[in-house]
């Protein structure tokens, strides 16, 4: 799952920056890209009357953010979840217009080289922040997750944060995208705060899934994936187990820091 590229333009489609990651979208010429950008998001607002969010075409996705005449565009495979890429599109609108809060300063035709300005989006796209803010308490959680396997207690889970970064996971493949859409689709129904759910997989295995917010700046998605055996009742007092946990070990880094 990568991020390829980052576009900022003017709504004219004339191009201010660009940012690569790989070497996925590098060989295309921006001056080809940027007016393709601007027309379809054009199209959009034309025929729907709405902004274009997101486009996908030829295992790429397009992430759109329509901002004060300047239009963000970030390029990532479609397995990159939509929650990751518009989160990281509004930290980077705000970081731009923090640089250029002046905006009479850019010129019409102006290309922006500002290493400075590379650094916070090199930044913002690693999620270095996040990491930063919680270094020491991400493996203590990891921590807990690994010791209710070895327990036997739970067969495996994942930890996602709000932003859609995946923290830790040990579900299969399929199973982490089905948790990765459920918590885009509570992103963008604004369903976030939706008690925990349940569902059953074909093999009776069973999946809770629960969000823990509102506790200091953090907020996660816990996953939990139980064996078919294991009682409804059970694998719900055990979520709520784990989510407690959580929030303790949470409140405790909170009182270090403080």
């Amino acid at each position: 799952m990568q991020i390829h590229s980052l576009y900022i333009l003017k709504n004219s489609g004339i191009p201010l920056y660009e940012r690569y990651f790989t070497d996925e979208i590098k060989k295309v010429d921006v001056n080809l890209l940027t007016p393709f950008f601007s027309a379809i998001f054009t199209f959009s607002q034309e025929l729907v009357s709405r902004n274009l969010d997101e486009l996908e075409m030829s295992g790429l996705r397009f992430t759109f953010k329509e901002e004060s005449n300047f239009i963000f565009v970030l390029v990532s495979d479609t397995s990159v979840s939509i929650l990751f890429t518009s989160t990281r599109l509004i930290s980077i609108a705000d970081a731009f217009f923090r640089e250029y809060y002046q905006l009479d300063k850019l010129r019409e035709f102006q290309q922006i080289e500002n290493p400075k300005f590379d650094k916070v989006i090199d930044s913002i796209i690693k999620g270095e922040d996040e990491v930063l803010e919680s270094q020491k308490l991400y493996p203590k959680i990891i921590d807990l997750f690994m010791n209710l396997i070895l327990q036997n207690e739970i067969v495996g889970a994942a930890l996602l944060n709000t932003k859609g970064s995946i923290l830790y996971n040990s579900l299969p493949d399929e199973l982490l995208l089905n948790s990765v859409r459920e918590l885009e689709l509570r992103f963008m129904s604004g369903t976030l705060t939706l008690p925990e759910m349940f569902y059953s997989l074909e093999n009776g295995q069973k999946v809770f899934c629960r969000i823990i917010s509102n506790i200091g700046a953090f907020d996660f998605f816990i996953v939990l994936l139980f064996e078919k055996s294991v009682p409804l009742g059970m694998a719900e007092m055990n979520l709520f187990k784990c989510s407690k946990s959580i929030e303790k070990l949470i409140l405790d880094e909170i009182d270090l820091i403080l």
